[in-house]
């Protein structure tokens, strides 16, 4: 296997996750909503329009699960190269893998969030709403940051191993 075969598999594994945690989740709603049928409909559409969005993320990221491990990693690879992954490459195809999964955890989240607050509820219960999705938002920030900035991640990491070690100059 090379890189962006490894890479291609993480996301695979990774969409496999996400639906199986929004079909949780979608159960969840379905089970609720007919023990209480008490509910407004209209937070039952949102709980559900939640739910799929995970499901639909997951077979997204089954789908572009390649083109993604072409992002991951660089393309200037053949498939020649299945001998000797560096552990630079491993690391930052674990990183990237790491962000999508945080950005794919956070994404349904905000997109409920965002959807509640658009209902029309008064302003002050908006900025309520907000500000207690820093930390979905904090999530999202943090898993775009490690997806994109995978290779200045393991280039932080070589130059902490290697700090203050003295260099044998031949």
């Amino acid at each position: 296997m090379n890189k962006q075969e490894i890479a291609s598999l993480a996301c695979k594994i990774l969409g496999i996750y996400i639906i199986i945690q929004g079909i949780n989740v979608l159960s969840s709603v379905l089970f609720v909503s007919i023990a209480t049928p008490k509910l407004v409909a209209q937070e039952n559409l949102v709980n559900i329009i939640f739910s799929l969005v995970y499901i639909l993320f997951g077979v997204l990221l089954w789908i572009f699960s390649d083109k993604l491990s072409g992002i991951m990693v660089s393309r200037g690879t053949t498939s020649k190269e299945s001998a000797g992954l560096a552990v630079g490459d491993v690391q930052r195809v674990a990183f990237s893998v790491l962000g999508l999964y945080y950005i794919g955890s956070s994404l349904p989240r905000l997109v409920s969030t965002l959807m509640s607050s658009m209902r029309g509820l008064p302003d002050s219960f908006t900025g309520f709403t907000l500000r207690g999705s820093m930390g979905t938002i904090t999530e999202f920030t943090v898993g775009l940051g490690i997806f994109l900035g995978s290779q200045g991640l393991v280039n932080f990491l070589n130059s902490i191993r290697i700090a203050g070690l003295k260099r044998e100059d031949d």
